[in-house]
């Protein structure tokens, strides 16, 4: 179950993220993992009776829609930064996004250092220890602690709109 919670996370992760947005092939194979395991809600099965290579602009709905209904609401396209960045750690905190991933998307975004909060500050400090790390063991040992800061930030509700990026 970890894993299609970490798809569902990373499928949503990729409608705010720069690039194409979610692959609505591997959004079918998820939605069919999930009535499998008999997880179904009226979105899912929508998105499990698409064609494989359905464009985007046409399952994006009901994709969201499967996304809202399993517990992961993708941010929308006009959704403040806040929003956005708590849908990215989402993912990040399921496993679905490395630490790579992540690394990539978050230092291009966070703000100055005497404009960071507690939280930013937190994962700017393990993003760094995680780019210092020269073994994989090491790597893989801040991606863990990286995966469980954003889990308590977001069980602690302590994401609020003061944690937005900059635009």
């Amino acid at each position: 179950m970890d894993s299609l919670h970490a798809e569902l996370a990373l499928l949503a992760a990729e409608f705010v993220l720069p690039g194409l947005g979610p692959d609505v092939d591997r959004a079918i194979t998820v939605a069919c993992d999930l009535l499998a395991r008999n997880l179904d809600t009226p979105a899912t099965v929508g998105v499990a009776a698409l064609s494989y290579g359905t464009p985007l602009r046409d399952a994006g709905p009901a994709i969201r829609e499967m996304l809202r209904e399993q517990g992961f609401p993708a941010a929308g396209p006009d959704a403040s930064d806040a929003a956005q960045f708590t849908t990215v750690l989402r993912a990040v905190a399921a496993g679905g996004m490395r630490a790579g991933e992540f690394f990539s998307v978050f230092i291009g975004l966070v703000p100055a250092r005497e404009e960071q909060d507690e939280l930013q500050r937190r994962l700017v400090a393990l993003l760094s220890s995680w780019a210092d790390e020269t073994t994989p063991e090491g790597e893989a040992a801040v991606a863990t602690a990286l995966r469980s800061v954003a889990r308590a930030a977001l069980s602690e509700g302590s994401l609020r709109a003061r944690h937005a990026l900059r635009p």
